[in-house]
C-alpha cells in the first residue's frame, strides 16, 4: 500500500437506521433463558458477533481467551454456517470444532447444553458450556457467501453481501429454517443484544470495503453487527478486529498469547478438514493470523457523507454515491460499484459532504480497476483549506493513502481530477474513503 505522508478518535457517531427493535421484554423466553446472560457478570458481558467458526479464533483471540479467563460473560453468536457450499457434516463439524475450541480456552469438559435462543420467527440454536454456564455460542447458519460475495449455487448464490448491498432475502440451512432481510437480520441481532445485554460487542472489520481482499462475509458481518450496536438502545463498547490484512502487519503478541490462541485454534482444527491440526500448516496463512491480532480503529467516514459530482453516468448507475458505497470494485467486474464520468478528464470533481464536522486523519483513493481510465494526478483539498497533491493511482484499483500529521476537522472533501493517462475515456474512481486514525 502506498502513502502519502503529508507535512506540516475514534467517532462515536451513530448513523440514523430506520429499524425496528424487536424489544427484550416482548421476547417469548422458554426456560432455561439462553438469550439472557447470566445474572451475575461482575466482570462484564461480552457479546462476539462473526461469520465463521474459525474467525473468533483467528482475529478476535488473544482478547477472546482472556475474556474467558477472566470469568467474564462470553457469548459469541457465528452468523454464517461456514458451510463453504458443502453439506450439513461438515458445517456441522466446524460447529462441534468451536464448541471444542471454547472447552479448550475454558479449560472444562467439553460439554453443552442447547436451547433456542427464544426470538419469534427465528430458530437460533444456543449452545452453553455446562462446566463454563458463563460461556456460550449461538448459530444463525446463513450460507457462507464465498470470498467475493458471488455465493455457491447448492445454496442459491446467496451471500451477506447481497443482503447488505441489495436486500436479497437469505434462508438459513438446517432445520426451522428462518428467512432474513436486511432489516430482519438487523434487528434479530439487535434483540439478541437486548436480551444479552452485553456491556462490550466484539466483531470483524467494519471499516473496510467489500473488495479489498478480505472475506465478504468478514465486512458483511461486522457492517451488520455494526448496524444492531447502534440501533440497540443500550450503550456498549463496540470493537472491530482487522482479519486477512494482518498477515501483512508486524507480529504483535508475545508467546504465551501466540501459544494460548494455537491451541485453541488447532483444537477446532481436528473438526476442520479446511484447517490445520498443528504447525508447520503449510500453505496456509493461519500460522500468520495466530501470531497478530490488529484492532480496527474507527469507522471509515465516507460512508456518512453525501457524495456529490460534476460529471457522472447517471444511464450506467456510475454515480459519485457509488464511490462511497462500501465496494472496492468496478468495470470489468462490476461497474456498477464504482463512480465514472462521461467523457470525464481532467478537472472532473468528487465532493463529499457532512451535515456536521468530522475529524480525519487518512483519505484513501481507489482508482477504477480497468486498465484504461487512470488518474495519473490529483487534489484532495479539505474544507479547511488544506490542499493534498498525489501522483498516479494504482491502475488495478489498490489503495492510495494520503496522511495527515494532525486531525483536521472538516464538513467537505473536494477530489479533483489534475491529469489522466492517454487511454483514458471516463475518469472515476471506484471508492473513496476516510478515517480518523492512520492506521493499520
Amino acid at each position: 500500500m502506498r502513502r502519502f505522508f503529508l507535512p506540516s478518535l475514534r467517532s462515536s457517531a451513530r448513523w440514523p437506521l430506520a429499524v425496528a427493535l424487536l424489544a427484550a421484554a416482548a421476547l417469548a423466553l422458554g426456560d432455561p433463558h439462553p438469550a439472557e446472560a447470566n445474572p451475575n457478570c461482575p466482570q462484564g458481558a461480552i457479546l462476539n458477533v462473526v461469520a465463521h467458526q474459525d474467525d473468533d479464533l483467528l482475529f478476535l483471540s488473544p482478547d477472546l481467551i482472556h475474556d474467558i479467563q477472566a470469568n467474564r460473560c462470553v457469548r459469541t453468536v457465528f452468523v454464517t454456517a461456514g458451510d463453504a457450499g458443502r453439506d450439513a457434516t461438515y458445517w456441522e463439524g466446524r460447529e462441534n470444532g468451536a464448541k471444542a475450541a471454547y472447552a479448550q480456552m475454558a479449560g472444562v469438559a467439553n460439554s453443552w447444553t442447547t436451547a433456542d435462543a427464544g426470538i419469534a420467527g427465528r430458530t437460533i440454536p444456543v449452545a452453553t458450556l455446562v462446566g463454563k454456564p458463563t460461556v456460550s455460542l449461538a448459530f444463525l447458519r446463513l450460507p457462507d457467501g464465498y470470498p467475493g460475495g458471488s455465493g455457491h449455487p447448492d445454496t442459491g448464490w446467496q451471500s451477506l453481501q447481497k443482503l447488505w448491498l441489495d436486500d436479497v432475502a437469505m434462508d438459513s440451512l438446517g432445520t426451522g429454517t428462518s428467512t432474513y432481510t436486511r432489516t430482519g437480520l438487523i434487528n434479530t441481532l439487535a434483540a439478541l443484544m437486548s436480551a444479552y445485554q452485553p456491556t462490550e460487542v466484539n466483531t470483524q472489520d467494519h471499516a473496510g470495503s467489500f473488495g479489498d481482499g478480505d472475506h465478504s462475509d468478514h465486512h458483511a458481518t461486522a457492517y451488520f453487527a455494526q448496524a444492531a450496536e447502534q440501533a440497540y438502545a443500550g450503550s456498549p463498547t463496540f470493537v472491530g478486529y482487522h482479519d486477512y490484512k494482518i498477515k501483512n502487519y508486524p507480529v504483535n503478541l508475545g508467546s504465551a498469547d501466540i501459544t494460548a490462541k494455537q491451541n485453541a485454534f488447532f483444537t477446532y482444527g481436528w473438526y476442520d478438514d479446511g484447517a490445520c491440526t498443528g504447525l508447520p500448516c503449510s500453505g496456509h496463512d493461519y500460522p500468520a493470523f495466530l501470531q497478530r491480532q490488529y484492532q480496527v480503529l474507527g469507522p471509515n467516514l465516507a460512508r456518512t457523507a453525501t457524495a456529490t459530482a460534476n460529471n457522472q453516468d447517471a444511464g450506467t448507475g456510475q454515480l459519485a454515491a457509488k464511490a462511497i458505497d462500501g465496494v472496492v470494485s468496478g468495470w470489468p467486474d462490476d461497474s456498477t460499484r464504482e463512480w465514472a464520468t462521461v467523457s470525464g478528464g481532467a478537472n472532473s470533481t468528487l465532493t463529499l459532504t457532512w451535515s456536521s464536522p468530522r475529524q480525519i486523519r487518512r483519505v484513501v483513493l481507489y482508482d477504477r480497476p480497468n486498465p484504461y481510465d487512470q488518474v495519473t494526478g490529483a487534489q484532495v483539498r479539505l474544507s479547511d483549506g488544506t490542499v493534498s497533491t498525489v501522483g498516479a493511482l494504482e491502475n488495478g484499483g489498490g489503495p492510495i493513502e494520503i496522511i495527515y500529521p494532525a486531525t483536521k476537522t472538516v464538513t467537505s472533501i473536494e477530489f479533483t481530477v489534475t491529469a489522466v493517462s492517454g487511454s483514458t475515456a471516463n475518469v472515476g474512481l471506484a471508492e473513496i474513503e476516510v478515517f480518523n486514525n492512520t492506521g493499520p
